[in-house]
C-alpha cells in the first residue's frame, strides 16, 4: 500500500548560504543564528522559519542595502564633520582616525577637493598640502596664517639631514627616495648612497656635523669627477645617477640653491601649501617623497611617538607617489615611501590621499588606509577596483554606481559602508600669481635659509670608499662588452638618426609595439638611454636621450656619429629644433646656437633671438640683458610652462627689462600643431 505519510524536507544549507551571500545578508546575526540552527534540523517548521526570515531580510536589503543605524558621535570636540549620513545625522571622523589614513576615489568634479577643504578647515593640528593644480592657494583668503609656497619660492636642500638624523642614515633615506621617484634600481641606489657619504666626508661633516651642507648641485659635480672603476662596473651606475641628477638640477630653478633650506621643524608648526604645478613628474615626486621622509625621520629622531594626531599630509593625484607600477618592480624592492605610510601613524602623522584611478594606486596604500571614501566614478574598471576594496555587496555597488556630485559611500574600518551627502564648501578661486605674491611676500621673506657654500674641503680628493684600493684602476679587458639585441641596436640607431622623434613614432618602425617597448627597456636597463617627457599640444610624449655610455656605444660599436647640436638636455634641444623648423617653414633663416642664443632668426629687416627657458633661472635674465645690449630687434623668452613664464616675467620686471622688444611666452603658445620631427 502506498505510504501517504508526509516526508520531511531536508534543508539545503549550502544553497541557503549562497542566497544569503548573494543578497548581502550573510553578515546579519539573526540570519547566522538561524542558519546554524538549521544544520542537522529535520523539521519543516525550522526550514519555513529560515526561508521566511531570509526572504524578508533580502527584500529589506534590496530596498536599503546600507546600515541605517546612526553612528554614535563622541562627545569630545576632535570630531571632523564631513556630511549628512543616510539617517539624517552628521557623519563624523575623529581626528585620531586620520593617523590611520583616508583614501578618496572619484572622477574629476566629484567632490575630492571639497572634502579636503572641509577636513582642513576643522583640523586642530597643522597640515601640509602637496598641490599639483593650484587648488589650495585660495584658502589663504580665509586663513591669514596659511603659508603658500610655490616651487619658485621654495628653498629645500635634500642633502641636509633633519635635526637629530645621522648623516649615514639620511644618505640611505635620500638614495631610496631619489630611487623611487626616478625609477633607479638597487645597484644605482647603492652607488648613490656611497657617493653621498663620500661627499659628506669631503665637506668634513663627519668631524663637525654643522653647516654648510652640500647641495644637489655639488652632489652632481662630485659624481661627475668620480674615477670609474671598470672592475666593479660602476660606469652604468654613475651615468644613470648623473642622468637623474642633471634632469633635477636643470629644471628645478632655484629650489636646490641652498646649503640649508626652510627648517622642517618650523614648517611643521604651521599650515603649508606646497605648489608643485609646472614641475616635471619625477621632480614633483622627489620633492614630495623627501618631504615625507624628512618629517618621518625627524619624528623618529626626536622620539615623538604616540597615537594622538600631530600633523596631516594632504595629497591629491596620489598615484604619482603611490604608484602600483613602481610597487610591482621586483628589482627595486618595496618602495620606501610605501613603508613610511605604515610606520608614520605611530608618530601622529595623518595622511589624506585622493585620486581618480584606484587601479594605479599601490596595494600598500589601500591596505594601510582605515577610511575609504568612494565618490562618483565614471570608469567601470576604477569603480570595480575600489568597490572590491570596500567589499560592497552587489546591491550596494549598484547604488554606488549612481552617485552624483558631492555624494559618497564612506567606510571606516570594519564598520558598514554608509552613504553620505558631503558638506559643500564655498570658496572663490580668485588668487592669481600676482595677488598671491602680494599676500604671501612677507611670509616668504620671513623664512630662514642659507645660500650654497663650497668649503675648501670640497676641493680636496675624497677618501676612497672603505675596501677600495687607492691604486689606479686598470680597465679589465676581459670584461665582456655590452651585447644588445638586434632590436635594441635598431632603436639606438633610430635615436641617433632621428633624435627628436617620439617613442610612439619609433614603435611604428617595429613589427609591433611590444617589440619596440622591449627594445626601449633594454636600452634603459643597460644604462644606454633614458626617457624624458615633453608636453606638446596638450599631450605628454616621451623622448629618448642617450647617456654618455650610450653615446660611446653608438660611436665604437655601431660606428655612428651621435654628435648633436644645441645646448642642454633633449627636451631643451627638441624645442630648439621645433623653433628652427617653424621659422624655416615660414621662409626665414633660423639657426641654433648663433650669437650665443638658443635660436637666431633673420627676417630680412628684423633680427630676432630666442631663449628657451626650462626653469626659473637668473641666467635667462642675463641672456636677455646681453641680447638687448647687443642691439637685437627683438628678444623672445619661450618658457617650458606657465609657471616658469610667470616667474621669469617677474624677474625681468624687477630688473626693468620688460620693454617693447622683449616677449615672454610659453613654447606651446608658439610651437603648436603637428610634431614635425623627422
Amino acid at each position: 500500500m502506498p505510504n501517504h505519510r508526509r516526508r520531511t524536507q531536508q534543508p539545503n544549507i549550502p544553497g541557503l548560504i549562497r542566497f544569503a551571500a548573494r543578497t548581502g545578508i550573510l553578515d546579519d546575526t539573526q540570519v547566522q543564528r538561524l542558519l546554524a540552527a538549521a544544520v542537522g534540523s529535520t523539521t519543516d517548521q525550522r526550514l519555513q522559519q529560515l526561508q521566511a526570515v531570509l526572504a524578508a531580510k533580502a527584500l529589506q536589503q534590496h530596498r536599503q542595502p546600507f546600515e541605517t543605524q546612526s553612528r554614535p558621535v563622541s562627545p569630545v570636540t576632535d570630531q571632523l564633520s564631513i556630511g549628512i549620513s543616510i539617517t539624517g545625522s552628521r557623519f563624523t571622523l575623529s581626528e585620531d582616525e586620520l593617523t590611520q589614513h583616508v583614501l578618496a576615489i572619484g572622477q574629476t568634479g566629484a567632490g575630492k577637493t571639497t572634502l579636503f577643504y572641509n577636513v582642513m578647515d576643522q583640523l586642530s593640528v597643522p597640515y601640509w598640502v602637496f598641490d599639483l593644480k593650484q587648488d589650495y592657494r585660495h584658502l589663504c583668503q580665509q586663513d591669514n596664517e596659511l603659508l603658500v609656497v610655490p616651487w619658485t619660492e621654495l628653498k629645500w636642500n635634500p642633502l641636509e639631514p633633519p635635526p637629530g638624523v645621522s648623516l649615514r642614515r639620511w644618505a640611505q633615506v635620500f638614495s631610496e627616495m631619489l630611487g623611487h621617484a626616478t625609477a633607479l634600481l638597487s645597484g644605482s641606489k647603492n652607488y648613490l648612497m656611497r657617493q653621498m657619504i663620500e661627499l659628506y666626508r669631503a665637506y668634513g661633516l663627519f668631524d663637525r656635523r654643522k653647516p654648510p651642507y652640500p647641495s644637489l648641485h655639488e652632489l652632481q659635480q662630485f659624481i661627475e669627477t668620480d674615477k670609474i672603476n671598470y672592475v666593479r662596473k660602476t660606469a652604468n651606475y654613475r651615468d644613470t645617477v648623473l642622468n637623474r641628477l642633471e634632469a633635477m638640477t636643470l629644471t628645478a630653478g632655484t629650489i636646490f640653491d641652498c646649503s640649508e633650506g626652510y627648517p622642517v621643524e618650523e614648517l611643521l608648526k604651521q599650515n603649508v601649501v606646497f605648489e608643485f604645478d609646472g614641475l616635471g613628474t619625477d621632480l614633483q615626486n622627489f620633492l614630495m617623497e623627501t618631504l615625507f621622509a624628512a618629517v618621518y625621520e625627524y619624528r623618529v629622531a626626536q622620539n615623538q611617538r604616540g597615537g594622538s594626531l600631530r600633523h596631516v599630509f594632504f595629497l591629491d593625484e596620489g598615484k604619482q607617489v603611490f604608484s602600483v607600477y613602481k610597487e610591482r618592480q621586483d628589482a627595486a624592492g618595496l618602495p620606501a615611501v610605501d613603508m613610511l605610510t605604515a610606520k608614520m601613524r605611530e608618530f601622529g602623522e595623518g595622511l589624506v590621499v585622493a585620486d581618480q584611478e584606484a587601479t594605479k594606486l599601490t596595494d600598500s596604500i589601500k591596505a594601510n588606509t582605515k577610511t575609504t571614501v568612494l565618490l562618483a566614478t565614471g570608469d567601470a574598471t576604477q569603480f570595480q577596483d575600489i568597490a572590491a576594496t570596500m567589499a560592497l555587496s552587489d546591491r550596494q555597488a549598484s547604488i554606488a554606481q549612481r552617485l552624483g556630485t558631492g555624494e559618497a559611500i564612506v567606510q571606516t574600518g570594519n564598520r558598514e559602508p554608509c552613504p553620505v551627502r558631503l558638506d559643500n564648501y564655498e570658496l572663490e578661486k580668485t588668487v592669481s600669481d600676482t595677488r598671491l605674491r602680494k599676500i604671501q611676500q612677507a611670509k616668504w621673506n620671513a623664512l630662514s635659509w642659507t645660500p650654497r657654500d663650497r668649503p675648501d674641503t670640497f676641493l680636496q680628493e675624497a677618501t676612497p670608499t672603505d675596501g677600495e684600493s687607492t691604486e689606479p684602476v686598470i680597465p679589465d679587458e676581459s670584461q665582456p662588452d655590452i651585447a644588445l639585441s638586434d632590436a635594441a641596436d635598431h632603436l639606438l640607431t633610430d635615436v641617433v638618426e632621428r633624435p627628436f622623434a617620439f617613442l610612439t613614432e619609433r614603435y611604428d618602425r617595429f613589427d609591433n609595439v611590444y617589440q619596440g617597448n622591449k627594445a626601449k627597456n633594454e636600452l634603459i636597463e643597460t644604462g644606454l638611454a633614458d626617457e624624458q617627457p615633453v608636453t606638446v599640444d596638450g599631450g605628454v610624449h616621451k623622448l629618448l636621450e642617450l647617456t654618455e655610455q650610450g653615446i660611446d656605444y653608438a660611436k665604437t660599436v655601431l660606428e655612428l656619429d651621435p654628435t648633436h647640436r644645441g645646448r642642454g638636455g633633449i627636451v631643451h634641444r627638441y624645442w630648439q629644433h621645433r623653433l628652427v623648423q617653424l621659422f624655416e617653414d615660414a621662409g626665414w633663416t633660423a639657426k641654433r646656437e648663433l650669437f650665443d642664443a638658443d635660436v637666431y632668426v633673420n627676417m630680412a629687416e628684423t633680427e630676432l633671438v630666442i631663449e628657451v627657458a626650462m626653469g626659473n633661472n637668473q641666467r635667462e635674465v642675463d641672456h636677455v640683458q646681453q641680447h638687448l645690449a647687443e642691439g637685437f630687434d627683438a628678444v623672445w623668452v619661450l618658457c617650458r610652462d606657465t609657471t616658469v613664464k610667470t616667474a621669469l616675467e617677474q624677474r625681468l620686471a624687477d630688473q626693468d627689462l620688460l620693454d617693447e622688444r622683449v616677449v615672454v611666452r610659453t613654447v606651446s603658445e608658439v610651437c603648436s600643431g603637428e610634431n614635425t620631427a623627422i
